[in-house]
């Protein structure tokens, strides 16, 4: 009966969108076979929790213990993982909180304040971006920091407007998934970062409140994520007890904890908190020793919002030499650049004061926050960084378009049914701003997807200055 009360109080447009989102993202989801651009790394790191041969990434464990156990429940076995064999179930978990992101980011819209027009526009936005789509089909790690951050944000945003156990629930849940984020990458931070700031000035305003709440409150927002945090790297030794290539970058005395390293001796012992603070000087380093290595598929960081340099994920042969595959992430231009139009036009208008906010200020606060910390930092990273690197401030400019379209043409100011317009005029603006997203979608979906095109085709398809 519960099921069946869901089921009918679900916003109709939620349901489609979610239905569309799990067909776009799961077809042809095992094609091509073979292992796709860093799918060889992040298989390999699954299958050392199989061996239990202790090696060092980067990032830290949290993406790849969730990709080792995507591995364990489909039947992937660590020998597998190991060698060059592709084992494309492992894209299931990418393509299910992919998937997921598209009533998430309907969700977070509805949080912030968004009407159920603007709502179900910016999360057909998302769905229909060619870049996004090819991260959630591949064994990668942006995607599930994207899922995992946004979910946190709109779990927090939720607890905003709740009172008594329910806000305390959904303020742990929020404080639980943004520990996830930044136990996937250390970027992730910022989704817990925009919580805090956002709560310090919920606090600031409130005074005087409750001591004991606030303290509370702040207790959950910093245990649980480090729990989350330390608990991702507990496992990660845990289940790496045996020597392995990365011991050679860790202290002398950790080569003498690993079983089959000629320095062990079960007598050893090092604490975890000797062996994290251990890890972490050898990730920094690692992190520090990759600025001096060129990639050509690498891009600056400022040439990001128009996805000026996309990067071939994958090329193959179709039924002839004259038809080249290949999957590539790229963004869909109507929308990456419709982004940046109607943020500039919507400055332009509120300078000129012909559009007003309204309560929704720090909606639009919150947002611009989101976008500037998921995207600024990285003009003071040195090591190469890719176009990917950009998909959480996307995801943070799609919502901010969206609210600011959702402004100046009044939609937000209307909180029915999507299909319900007070003019024909206004329909015929939102549906055709929708189709025409859709056509540049499908236009590029075949280098989305990996289907074979003419080389003139491939060609006419290369909107973008460089590709690698």
């Amino acid at each position: 009966m519960r099921a069946n009360r869901w089921w009918r109080s679900a916003p109709p447009e939620l349901l489609v969108l979610t239905a569309l989102s799990f067909l776009t993202r799961c077809w042809r989801l095992y094609t091509p076979s073979e292992r796709v651009w860093d799918e060889v790394h992040f298989e390999e790191f699954a299958s050392r929790y199989f061996s239990g041969s202790y090696y060092i990434d980067v990032h830290p464990p949290l993406g790849k213990l969730l990709y080792a156990l995507t591995a364990w429940l489909t039947g992937v076995s660590g020998t597998e993982l190991a060698q060059n064999v592709s084992a494309p179930q492992m894209r299931l978990l990418p393509a299910v909180l992919g998937s997921l992101l598209i009533p998430t980011f309907w969700w977070f819209l509805r949080e912030l304040g968004a009407s159920r027009k603007v709502a179900a526009f910016g999360a057909a936005l998302l769905l229909l971006d060619n870049a996004v789509l090819v991260q959630s089909r591949f064994v990668l790690l942006d995607i599930l920091l994207v899922w995992f951050g946004l979910a946190a944000v709109a779990a927090f945003l939720a607890a905003r407007r709740s009172t008594g156990l329910a806000r305390w629930g959904w303020l742990i849940g929020a404080a639980l998934l943004a520990g996830a984020t930044a136990s996937i990458k250390w970027t992730g931070l910022t989704a817990l970062g925009l919580i805090g700031l956002t709560w310090l000035i919920d606090a600031w305003r409130r005074r005087p409140a409750a001591p004991r709440r606030v303290a509370g409150e702040l207790a959950v927002l910093v245990v649980l994520p480090a729990a989350v945090y330390l608990g991702s790297f507990a496992a990660h030794f845990a289940l790496l007890p045996n020597d392995g290539i990365g011991v050679h970058w860790m202290p002398p005395e950790f080569a003498a904890t690993r079983r089959g390293n000629p320095a062990y001796r079960a007598d050893v012992h090092l604490s975890f908190v000797g062996e994290v603070a251990a890890l972490h000087r050898v990730m920094l380093t690692s992190t520090r020793g990759m600025s001096a290595i060129e990639q050509p598929a690498a891009s600056p960081w400022f040439t990001w919002p128009t996805a000026k340099h996309r990067i071939r994920f994958w090329q193959g042969i179709g039924d002839s030499a004259a038809e080249p595959r290949s999957i590539e992430l790229l963004g869909n231009p109507v929308l990456w650049f419709g982004i940046i139009a109607a943020i500039a036009l919507f400055a332009v208008a509120l300078t000129l004061r012909r559009v007003a906010v309204g309560g929704h200020r720090d909606a639009l606060v919150l947002l611009g926050a989101g976008y500037v910390m998921n995207f600024v930092p990285f003009a003071f990273i040195t090591r190469p960084m890719y176009l990917y690197h950009y998909t959480f401030a996307l995801v943070y400019s799609a919502a901010l378009a969206s609210f600011v379209v959702g402004l100046m043409t009044g939609w937000q100011n209307e909180d029915a049914a999507p299909w319900r317009f007070a003019s024909s005029r206004a329909r015929a603006l939102y549906v055709g701003t929708l189709l025409v997203v859709l056509a540049s979608f499908v236009y590029f979906a075949p280098l989305t997807y990996g289907t074979a095109l003419s080389e003139r085709a491939a060609a006419q398809r290369a909107w973008m200055l460089e590709s690698h």
